[in-house]
């Protein structure tokens, strides 16, 4: 596996500390709205980017180990528990993490920036906020989900279609083209299906 360079990890500390703010100015009531991740409330989603930033492997690996169950159930639980302490505490904590490195073990370091860019669509967008991301930033990660996403969500709903990113020159698969943003193609490879509306072509169908 390659390393990330030093520059993907000073753009990594950034956009977490950006979230971090953007989340914490949002009205108080919308702190305790559902995201678009399911079962979570905005400020379960912060907990959740808490829990990965402040990770390592070994950390991770023990609290699995103790927790005796699936990762996505331990994941869950964290993310439920850290989201019942106060917003700012934990906006300032993901701030004060932010140069945290943990990614699952063989997966691209570039995961770990996709955690902060769907996460922070999962918090901001029920909110009418969009993120503020680059296309060329989504393009590594759009390239590793297309590998590792199925395993990580679930679902492939890109299977036997073709995604082509409108606003980057980026496009895979075959099949039926489905256009988009890159950052919404990100969004469906992440099995979010509210980006559907967002999303274009005669792959959108079945969708």
């Amino acid at each position: 596996m390659l390393m990330a360079s030093q520059q993907f990890w000073i753009e990594l500390r950034r956009h977490r500390c950006e979230l971090a703010d953007r989340i914490e100015s949002l009205p108080s009531e919308q702190w305790d709205s559902r995201s678009w991740c399911e079962g979570w409330r905005v400020r379960d989603v912060l907990g959740h980017l808490v829990n990965l930033a402040e990770s390592t492997n070994v950390s991770m690996l023990i609290s699995q180990i103790r927790s005796f169950e699936s990762p996505d159930r331990t994941l869950d639980r964290a993310a439920r528990r850290l989201g019942e302490e106060p917003v700012p505490d934990l906006a300032a904590r993901l701030r004060s993490a932010a140069d945290g490195r943990f990614h699952v073990i063989g997966s691209p370091a570039s995961v770990a920036l996709g955690e902060v860019f769907v996460h922070g669509a999962d918090a901001l967008r029920p909110a009418g906020v969009d993120l503020d991301v680059s296309p060329v930033e989504v393009l590594p990660i759009l390239n590793a989900y297309r590998r590792v996403g199925w395993l990580a969500f679930h679902a492939a709903p890109s299977r036997g279609r073709r995604l082509v990113a409108t606003d980057a020159g980026w496009a895979q698969g075959q099949g039926p083209q489905v256009n988009g943003r890159a950052v919404d193609l990100l969004l469906l490879l992440a099995n979010r299906r509210q980006v559907l509306p967002l999303l274009e072509g005669p792959g959108t169908e079945g969708l």
